[in-house]
C-alpha cells in the first residue's frame, strides 16, 4: 500500500483556497455568466473564513457558540464590535460604508442563501450590479486578512497572494463590461 497523502487545512489556508477560487470565477463569469453564482459562494467563504479567523484570536471558543461555530450575521456583528475585535495594540474594528453593508447583506441573504438552498423556481439575476457587490467584499476580506491586525497566521508569501488576488479581481471586475455598462445611464445600456 502507498504512503498516504493529506491535504491539509487551517482556518488562514481554506480562507485564502476561497480567495483563490473567487478570482478563478470571476475571470470566467463574463463568459459564462452562471458562474456568479460560483463568484457569490466562493466570495461568501472567503469572507466567512477571514472574519473567523480575525475574531478567534489564540482561543477558538472565540467563534463558537453552544459547541457551533457562530453564524456568518454574528461574525460580520462582531467584527464591527471593538470588544470582540480588540485583542493587541495593532487591532482594528471592521468599519463598513454603507455601500458595503449592503453588498455583504445581498451576499449573504439574498444570493448566497438562496443559492445554498434553492428552490424550485425561475429565477433571474440582473447582473450589472453585481461587480461593485464583489470589490465591496474583496476589499472587506482584504480589511480582514490583512489590516485586522490579530492573530490571523498568514506568512509573508501568503499577505502577498491575498494583496495580488484582491487588486487582479477588483481591476479585472473594474475593466469588465458589466462594470462599463452599469456606470451608463440605464437607458443607455445595451
Amino acid at each position: 500500500m502507498a504512503n498516504g497523502k493529506y491535504a491539509q487545512f487551517t482556518e488562514e489556508s481554506n480562507a485564502l483556497d476561497y480567495l483563490e477560487k473567487t478570482i478563478e470565477f470571476i475571470r470566467r463569469a463574463e463568459k459564462n455568466p452562471t458562474d456568479w453564482k460560483w463568484v457569490i459562494l466562493s466570495l461568501h467563504g472567503t469572507l466567512y473564513g477571514f472574519m473567523i479567523c480575525a475574531l478567534k484570536g489564540t482561543d477558538p471558543d472565540r467563534v463558537r457558540k453552544r459547541e457551533r461555530l457562530i453564524s456568518f450575521g454574528e461574525a460580520l456583528k462582531r467584527c464591527q464590535d471593538p470588544g470582540h475585535m480588540i485583542m493587541t495594540t495593532q487591532s482594528r474594528v471592521l468599519r463598513l460604508s454603507q455601500g458595503q453593508q449592503r453588498s455583504l447583506d445581498f451576499i449573504q441573504k439574498h444570493f448566497r442563501n438562496a443559492f445554498e438552498h434553492y428552490e424550485p423556481c425561475l429565477w433571474s439575476i440582473e447582473l450589472h450590479g453585481l461587480p461593485e457587490i464583489v470589490m465591496d467584499g474583496l476589499d472587506v476580506s482584504r480589511f480582514l486578512s490583512l489590516e485586522a491586525g490579530n492573530y490571523t497566521h498568514l506568512t509573508a508569501e501568503q499577505c502577498s497572494h491575498v494583496e495580488t488576488l484582491v487588486a487582479q479581481g477588483n481591476e479585472f471586475l473594474r475593466g469588465g463590461q458589466l462594470f462599463r455598462e452599469a456606470q451608463l445611464p440605464a437607458e443607455q445600456r445595451k
